[in-house]
C-alpha cells in the first residue's frame, strides 16, 4: 500500500459530515432554534441532535441521529417507564396494532420500560433533504401523537408522560443515545 493512501485513510475522520451539515444548514437558513448537537466518533460517525416536542399538552423529547449510513432515525420518547411487567401485554398488543396501521414510523418499548417513537430515514449523502425532519415532526408525528397520547393511558393503565423520576433527574438525556 503506497504512503499516500495510508494517509487517506488516517483522514476519514476529517471528512465533513454531509447530512449533520445540510441539517445545521437548514437549521440556520430556516432560524431553527431548540435542538442541541453532539457529535460521536463511532464507526458511523453520528450526529444526535436533541430537542422537544409539545404534543398533547406533553413535553417529549426528541432524537434526530445522523451518520455516515444510508439510515436516519427520529426517535421520540412517548412515555418514561411506563410498561411494567402488570401492563406489557396489554400494551405490546396496542402498538402491534398501531404499528400495523402506520408504515412511516413504528412504536417499541425499550428494554427499562420506555415507550418510544421511532422513524426511520433513508437518504445517502447527496439524497439527504433536511426539510424531511422537520416534516415528519412537525406534519406526521406531532399530529399523529395528538390524538394518540390521549388513549395511551387507557391502554397502559395510567398516565403516560416523560416526566424523569427523581433518581434519574441528573441524566438530561431519558431516550439514551443508539450509535
Amino acid at each position: 500500500m503506497a504512503i499516500e493512501n495510508v494517509g487517506d485513510q488516517m483522514n476519514m475522520g476529517n471528512q465533513p459530515r454531509v447530512k449533520a451539515e445540510k441539517f445545521d444548514a437548514f437549521m440556520k437558513e430556516r432560524e431553527v432554534s431548540g435542538f442541541h448537537k453532539e457529535e460521536y466518533d463511532d464507526q458511523f460517525r453520528t450526529v444526535i441532535y436533541f430537542s422537544g416536542l409539545q404534543t398533547a399538552g406533553q413535553q417529549q423529547f426528541v432524537q434526530v441521529l445522523l451518520n455516515d449510513s444510508i439510515y436516519g432515525m427520529i426517535k421520540v420518547l412517548v412515555g418514561h417507564k411506563a410498561v411494567n411487567e402488570e401492563n406489557r401485554g396489554r400494551v405490546l398488543e396496542y402498538l402491534n396494532q398501531l404499528n400495523q396501521r402506520f408504515g412511516a414510523f413504528k412504536y417499541i418499548v425499550t428494554p427499562d420500560g420506555n415507550l418510544e417513537l421511532d422513524c426511520s430515514l433513508i437518504a445517502n449523502d447527496e439524497t439527504f433533504d433536511p426539510e424531511v425532519i422537520m416534516v415528519m415532526l412537525l406534519n406526521v408525528i406531532q399530529p399523529h401523537l395528538e390524538s394518540e397520547l390521549l388513549r395511551l393511558p387507557a391502554v397502559v393503565g395510567g398516565p403516560v408522560g416523560v416526566h424523569v423520576g427523581e433518581e434519574e433527574a441528573e441524566d438530561e438525556r431519558p431516550i439514551r443515545p443508539v450509535h
